[in-house]
């Protein structure tokens, strides 16, 4: 304890007086109080105790026996320096205060949980396994390859309800029954129409019997004929971006390209029949089926009679061009006469 420069006499004899040790003491805690650094063993509690206790043995009580008081103040000045320091008693402080209010807050706590440890592991196991099953199926579902396995179902569905249809009637295809395979598919009613198209003049034997289901699913969406036309118009465009446009010179491409080109003049040929029946669209709507498959109109006639030819009932099929049209300019002969 720094306290060797008070402890000087307080007279130039060096004699004691009454009350004088009471007093050095005094000053002595005092001083070492104000001037103690921060790792110096002085709290302040016990300061408080030892300055009562010098000012009380003051002037009021002088001791008789000066040797007792010196014994008394040393073994006081002991007792302070076996104390913990100050900044040590109020980290306890703080310690036991945090600690009761931890204990005051409610739930859970890592260090009282009776679950042991050994079920950590595994349950994370779960927890991170369940959130990349998650993650792959989301991403599965959401893929290119599975929204077009979707749709090729949705396809196969429809194409199916429909050929059920026909095989009960042909008038269990109308437009109510059209309206449930928009519902269950998603599918827009042009949609339906192109679809059952494409899939008529790729997998169905170009027949009177084909081309009258045609028409007759064509009268049941109850489209008009500017859908008619932009149905026929898509049509084309898909094939030809499918297979390609058409190529009359057909000499020198291999067997591969040789197949694919027949494939489109054939298919250009029945898509062309029937945009000019007049019962399936008009022939005054928008068609562009020649220009988009690149055919001039003298090639395009070739095509479209070799296409018949190929059928096998060219006169069956001509006749349902030859009768519509017969019927459309009675329908205006009757409208100027009436």
């Amino acid at each position: 304890m720094s306290t060797s420069t008070l402890n000087h006499p307080l007279s130039a004899g060096g004699n004691l007086r009454s009350g004088g040790v009471s007093r050095q003491i005094l000053l002595s805690v005092q001083w070492s109080c104000f001037y103690v650094p921060l790792g110096a063993p002085c709290t302040r509690s016990r300061l408080v105790f030892a300055r009562a206790r010098a000012k009380a043995g003051g002037e009021d009580d002088q001791p008789k026996n000066p040797k007792n008081l010196t014994q008394t103040a040393t073994e006081e000045a002991e007792e302070v320096e076996e104390e913990l320091p100050w900044i040590q008693e109020k980290a306890l402080d703080l310690v036991e205060f945090t600690g009761t209010v931890t204990q005051a807050i409610p739930g859970p706590r890592v260090g009282h949980s009776s679950l042991p440890w050994i079920l950590a592991v595994p349950l994370a196991y779960v927890g991170l396994s369940f959130v990349v099953s998650v993650f792959k199926a989301v991403k599965k579902f959401t893929s290119p390859r599975a929204k077009r396995k979707r749709l090729v179902n949705k396809n196969a569905l429809l194409l199916k309800s429909i050929d059920d249809l026909y095989e009960k009637s042909r008038d269990e295809v109308n437009y109510s029954a059209l309206k449930g395979l928009m519902q269950k598919t998603g599918f827009s009613m042009d949609d339906i129409l192109r679809k059952y198209i494409r899939y008529t003049l790729n997998e169905k034997p170009f027949s009177t019997d084909t081309v009258a289901d045609l028409i007759h699913l064509r009268k049941a969406s109850m489209l008009d004929d500017s859908q008619v036309a932009a149905v026929l118009n898509d049509t084309s465009m898909r094939i030809v971006k499918e297979k390609g446009p058409v190529v009359m010179d057909i000499s020198g491409f291999t067997e591969k390209g040789f197949k694919r080109k027949l494939a489109v003049q054939a298919l250009f040929g029945k898509v062309f029949f029937l945009s000019e029946i007049p019962d399936f669209c008009s022939r005054d709507s928008l068609l562009m089926i020649k220009e988009i498959f690149g055919v001039t109109d003298e090639d395009a006639d070739s095509l479209r009679m070799h296409t018949l030819s190929r059928s096998g009932d060219v006169d069956a099929l001509e006749k349902l061009v030859d009768d519509d049209a017969d019927s459309e300019e009675h329908e205006d002969e009757s409208q100027k006469e009436g």
